[in-house]
């Protein structure tokens, strides 16, 4: 059953002026080792593993460890209603900084293996929870402006995390840029855990294990099956197998939460349509990344002959924007009703202009072009961070508040896998012309954000968007 707006209290956590900044910078924090976890294990996993002699183990952790991510983030959104947010959040935290800390200083390659996979089940354990809060706390007029300000940190992160790995890798202290995440982690669990009461389900928690199990064994399935497709063949038995048990997978997971007392994911929220087209907005609105950051400096590096320094900076313009633009985005965004959607229809449209420019690109193609649509698609990120999410949360109840929002974000992150597995399959058939490869790409990813735009104008009505 869909939700009326005007039945939305106005917070769920009620807490002081200073407690509620307090929170927020504890959610800003938690977001920046997010962010420098990611960084930081980009540049310093594989010289690490190097020394270990277990660079052969690379790939396999990475994906292990993603999955892990992914697995937890529906899961962990579940049990901070069950038992507190407050609670999900200082416990993962913990483990997460007794990974970070134990990765810098194990020195063989099992120990840190196992560190790294316990770290990303951690980090999906709370990678939703600032939303969720962001949205517990404040008033619905305040949410599209705080969410810009975890976007923006985001981008801090990325860019302050690269910049210390780096010197930091330069410098041979690898394991010193493997625990330096901790330390906004840290905080950011101190900051929540002392100024956060711990609201939670006032009847007996009942956990849904049978829904766990299906869920992590779907994801597994679905997830190993797309990561592994590009590069052994989809036609390989082992991947059409996959696919098979994901699908079979997920038809059980669906009869079982639908008698599920307390589901994982509980199956009403489908039901609801507005939640429905904004997950599918959500999940077109993320699909170009994976165009941007893998095969624009292909196509700056392979089809324009530019140099690797000057494809390695084609997104500082866009990063800049980001931090900047989300905060007085999403003050424009509270600031009437239907500025939500005009914000979805901006961060779709942004996208599609760019690619569509990016889309017919020669060896002649000024490289300026690129860093004026990367940084287009900047804007676009910046107006999408501040609509979609606070436009879910005000179409459903309270008590799906945590699990929505995380199943949104997660539904996000696997755009980005969906992505790679459709993205490959355009490069592969054009494998002896990249150019051709890389251009139906980027067309392809203009055409699915049209769709977006699309969507956003006929699936959502103006008063569907703002819960002033």
């Amino acid at each position: 059953m869909e939700k009326e707006n005007n039945a939305v209290p106005t917070v769920a956590i009620p807490l002081s002026k200073t407690k509620k900044t307090l929170v927020t910078i504890g959610c800003i924090c938690l977001m920046l080792s997010i962010a420098f976890f990611g960084l930081s294990l980009a540049v310093i996993q594989g010289p690490l593993l190097e020394k270990m002699n277990g660079m052969h183990y690379f790939s396999t952790l990475t994906i292990f460890a993603s999955l892990g991510l992914a697995i937890l983030t529906p899961i962990g959104g579940k049990l901070g209603d069950l038992f507190g947010r407050r609670n999900v959040i200082v416990i993962a935290g913990i483990v997460g900084i007794i990974c970070g800390v134990g990765m810098g200083i194990v020195k063989t390659v099992v120990p840190f293996m196992i560190l790294r996979l316990i770290l990303g089940a951690a980090q999906g354990a709370f990678t939703a929870a600032p939303y969720i809060l962001i949205r517990e706390i404040y008033e619905p007029k305040d949410v599209p402006k705080r969410m810009g300000l975890l976007s923006s940190s985001i981008a801090v992160g990325g860019f302050a995390g690269s910049i210390i790995a780096g010197i930091l890798t330069d410098a041979g202290l690898l394991k010193l840029g493997i625990v330096f995440p901790v330390i906004p982690l840290l905080i950011g669990v101190l900051l929540i855990g002392f100024n956060l009461p711990n609201k939670k389900r006032e009847e007996k928690a009942i956990i849904d294990f049978p829904g766990v199990i299906l869920l992590a064994l779907f994801l597994s399935s679905l997830l190993l099956s797309l990561n592994y497709a590009p590069k052994i063949g989809w036609a390989n038995p082992i991947i059409i197998i996959g696919f098979i048990v994901a699908i079979i997978l997920g038809f059980l997971l669906v009869k079982v939460e639908k008698k599920a007392i307390e589901p994982v994911i509980p199956m009403n929220l489908f039901t609801n349509k507005r939640y429905r087209t904004l997950i599918i907005i959500g999940v077109i609105a993320y699909f170009y990344q994976e165009a941007m950051n893998m095969y624009a400096p292909l196509s700056v590096q392979k089809v324009m002959g530019q140099s690797a320094t000057i494809s390695g900076t084609l997104q500082f313009p866009r990063m800049v924007l980001i931090m900047i633009l989300p905060v007085i985005v999403g003050a424009w965004v509270s600031k009437k009703a239907g500025n939500a959607k005009k914000a979805m229809v901006i961060a779709t449209g942004l996208v599609a202009v760019s690619f569509l420019v990016m889309g017919f690109t020669t060896s002649n193609t000024p490289v300026i072009v690129y860093f004026v649509a990367l940084a287009l698609t900047g804007v676009a990120e910046s107006f999408r961070a501040v609509s979609i999410t606070p436009s879910a949360q005000a179409a459903l109840d309270p008590s799906e508040w945590g699990i929505g929002t995380s199943l949104l974000t997660f539904m996000n992150s696997l755009s980005l896998l969906f992505a790679a597995a459709i993205d490959g399959i355009v490069f592969d058939v054009n494998k002896n012309n990249i150019q051709a490869g890389i251009n139906g790409i980027f067309l392809l990813t203009a055409v699915i954000s049209i769709i977006g735009v699309l969507v956003v104008i006929f699936g959502i009505k103006k008063e569907e968007t703002n819960e002033n």
